[in-house]
């Protein structure tokens, strides 16, 4: 009733329209984030300097031009559906663009806000990294930053992708103090390098349950 895209059963009163089951739902976000960071040439798209492209050709690349096929289906507002309700709040919608608000590979450079943290925070790798991490810090790799979390469930998730997870804790406070970290999300934040010295200990789980 009200237009608004939502993720429960029922709102305003009315039962809710479903436009996106959830298998097709993780699947277009996980094209557009590629997109909109890591490839957007593949689908023939050109990203501005901050990483904005119009909603509508994002959309016509990935319904007619994305190489792989298989979204005859795609709609404008499956695209806006899921940018809007990412629950980590991937993307950032501006008037008619959207972009990827952070976890680019390409060279865009988005505006973000500088921040000063209290307390810390986590960044999710795995058991064989460690060694190098402290000894040489964490580096971006392919990516423009490095990404911190507030979250240390996200810290795990993230850690667990790649091979037996560990979590690394920062101390935020002190390395904001010294160097630009920047808020890019709900939970996300950046920063350009986090040497040895503010990595103040390694979370390991111990047993099935963690």
């Amino acid at each position: 009733m009200c237009g608004r895209y939502i993720e429960e059963p029922v709102h305003c009163g009315k039962p809710a329209e479903l436009i996106l089951d959830p298998a097709r739902r993780v699947r277009l976000s996980r094209l557009m984030s590629g997109l909109l960071r890591h490839f957007p040439w593949e689908a023939g798209l050109s990203l501005d300097e901050e990483g904005f492209v119009e909603v509508g050709e994002l959309y016509r690349a990935i319904r007619y031009r994305w190489p792989r096929g298989g979204y005859g289906w795609l709609r404008p507002e499956h695209v806006l559906a899921v940018a809007l309700l990412d629950p980590k709040g991937r993307f950032e919608l501006k008037g008619d663009l959207i972009r990827a608000r952070y976890g680019h590979s390409v060279e865009v450079r988005p505006q973000y806000q500088r921040v000063v943290v209290d307390g810390t925070l986590y960044h999710g790798t795995w058991e064989g990294a460690v060694p190098a991490i402290l000894r040489e810090g964490l580096k971006p790799m392919k990516r423009l930053y490095v990404h911190l979390t507030s979250s240390l469930r996200d810290a795990w998730r993230r850690g667990a992708s790649r091979g037996r997870p560990v979590v690394l804790v920062v101390d935020a406070a002190a390395l904001s103090r010294e160097k630009e970290v920047y808020r890019a999300g709900p939970t996300v934040y950046l920063v350009d390098e986090v040497p040895p010295r503010f990595i103040l200990k390694v979370l390991r789980r111990r047993g099935r349950e963690g």
